[in-house]
């Protein structure tokens, strides 16, 4: 029981660590052009708190069903891996007004991400399922950052 909360303290401090460092409602990132059908953005935070709660519930599958000799400590490496890419989003965006390296921590979040749901599933298919809202939305979501650089050249990358 211990470790859920250990595992859910961790994830929570990485999932605000990145809204607290920064914030996307900086002038600067709401003055870039997007895409004329982009008028979903408001629901992109519940997207990614759903998201985020799917990967923290795998992690915990992941270490209950493993056998004290034989923790999966890798994994849950990974796991941390893609959270904190995840979390410097925003920061390396809005504080370094750098879309593309943005896109480049998406897009290596998302790489993990499948990596991941590959290797925990003989671990428990459930634990990887809870990998897809991720996979759906990773490659969307670094799709929308190279948008965004398309759309605002002349502002740098």
């Amino acid at each position: 029981m211990r470790a859920r909360w250990i595992i859910t303290a961790v994830s929570a401090a990485l999932f605000f660590g990145g809204s607290l460092l920064t914030s996307l409602r900086d002038p600067w990132f709401q003055n870039l052009q997007r895409p004329d059908w982009l008028t979903f953005e408001f629901l992109i935070p519940f997207v990614w708190t759903f998201i985020w709660i799917c990967l923290t519930i795998s992690a915990i599958i992941v270490w209950e069903r493993s056998s004290k000799q034989s923790r999966p400590w890798l994994l849950l490496g990974m796991y941390a891996a893609t959270a904190l890419l995840t979390s410097v989003y925003s920061p390396i965006v809005v504080e370094f007004r750098s879309l593309t390296g943005g896109m480049i921590v998406g897009g290596l979040a998302t790489l993990i991400v499948y990596i991941l749901a590959f290797l925990v599933k003989p671990i428990s298919q459930k634990a990887s399922w809870l990998f897809l809202p991720y996979a759906l939305w990773g490659p969307f979501g670094t799709y929308l950052t190279w948008l965004l650089i398309q759309l605002n050249q002349d502002i740098g990358r």
